[in-house]
C-alpha cells in the first residue's frame, strides 16, 4: 500500500498538526506501508522541493504570491493540486490522505478526480470555529458560512472521512453526511 498525505505543513516544524501527522504516517510504515507527505504553499518551504525528515519524504510546494482574499486561496489551491498532481505521477500512491484544513481537501479531491484515485479526508477541527475561538473570525460571517459550506462539500465527496472526536462525527451526520463513510480517529492512536 503506497499513501499519499497531503498537509497543510509537516516537519521538521514542530506543532499538535506535525506530532500527529508523524505518528500517523510512522504507523502506517510499521505496518510495512510505503508513505509520503506533500506539503501546501502556507508551510513557507522555499528552497527544497523534496526532504527526508525522520525517515519520511516530504515533497514541497513553493509559496504562493500574496493576493486578495478569496482569490488567493484559489491561487494556492491551485498550485497546491498542481504539485500533488506532480507526487502522484511520481509517487504512485494507491490512496490520498488529505488532512484539514478543506484548502489542502480541495486540491487534493481535484487530484484524485482526475488521477481516478480513492481519498481519504481527516478532519482534526472545524476551522471555522478554530476562527471563532482564537479570535480572527465570527460565528455567522460570510467566511464562516463559506468555509463551513466548503467543508461540507469535501466531505461529500471524500471516499472516507476521519475525524479526531465524536463531536465531529455527529456535527458531518447532522450535516447529512453518511455515517458509513466516517471513523473516528482520536488522538494518542
Amino acid at each position: 500500500m503506497r499513501i499519499l498525505h497531503i498537509l497543510d505543513h509537516g516537519l521538521p516544524l514542530q506543532s499538535g498538526y506535525t506530532f500527529r501527522t508523524r505518528a500517523i504516517l510512522k504507523s502506517q510504515q510499521r505496518r510495512g506501508w510505503e508513505v509520503a507527505a506533500v506539503t501546501g504553499p502556507r508551510n513557507g518551504a522555499r528552497d527544497l522541493a523534496q526532504e527526508c525528515v525522520d525517515g519520511i519524504d516530504f515533497y514541497r510546494t513553493g509559496p504562493v504570491p500574496a493576493s486578495l482574499p478569496v482569490l488567493g486561496e484559489l491561487r494556492e489551491i491551485h498550485a497546491f493540486a498542481r504539485r500533488i498532481d506532480q507526487v502522484v505521477a511520481a509517487f504512485k500512491p494507491d490512496v490520498l490522505h488529505a488532512h484539514s484544513p478543506v484548502l489542502d481537501a480541495l486540491a487534493g479531491l481535484r487530484v484524485a478526480k482526475g488521477r481516478k484515485l480513492p481519498i481519504v479526508y481527516e478532519i482534526r477541527a472545524f476551522w471555522e470555529d478554530a476562527a471563532v475561538g482564537n479570535g480572527t473570525g465570527t460565528e455567522g460571517s460570510l467566511r464562516y458560512r463559506a468555509t463551513r459550506a466548503l467543508e461540507t462539500w469535501a466531505v461529500k465527496r471524500a471516499d472516507a472521512v476521519a475525524v479526531i472526536c465524536d463531536g465531529l462525527r455527529r456535527d458531518l451526520v447532522a450535516r447529512g453526511i453518511d455515517p458509513a463513510k466516517l471513523i473516528v480517529s482520536p488522538n494518542g492512536v
